[in-house]
């Protein structure tokens, strides 16, 4: 299971055109993820698009990851003012990337802990993995 989970982490990591040297494919990811043209992604056209377009249900299924990437894709950047702060824009699209990589990684770990799957980590739990842990 853990080898498993791990894997996944890995190849959806993969998936994702994070490097420099993938901005043209990391906009027309962003130009498939915005299905309506504007411009902008809100959080429902994210969700739906890593459903559709990503099909990595893994991660689709991470909801925490998702919603943590993007507040801190759009924390990150000033927003046009006549739309607000509540859409990511494509020069924003590369830090929800890496944000949807690393919190996905971090769920994907969490998962790995929480055994009984109440999406809580109690400490009997967090003692068992101690382990664990210190491989990561």
């Amino acid at each position: 299971k853990q080898w498993y989970q791990r894997r996944v982490a890995i190849t959806a990591g993969e998936k994702l055109p994070t490097r420099a040297d993938q901005r043209d494919e990391r906009f027309a990811m962003f130009d498939t993820f915005d299905p309506n043209g504007n411009g902008i992604l809100s959080l429902a056209e994210v969700d739906k698009a890593i459903r559709d377009v990503l099909a990595i249900d893994e991660i689709f299924d991470a909801k925490p990851a998702i919603m943590r990437a993007f507040q801190a894709a759009k924390a990150c950047g000033k927003g046009r003012a006549d739309i607000g702060d509540d859409y990511i824009e494509k020069l924003e699209f590369k830090r929800f990337l890496l944000g949807l990589r690393m919190y996905f990684e971090y769920w994907v770990a969490f998962k790995r802990i929480d055994e009984d799957d109440d999406r809580r980590i109690s400490f009997e739990e967090f003692s068992e993995a101690e382990e664990i842990m210190k491989k990561w």
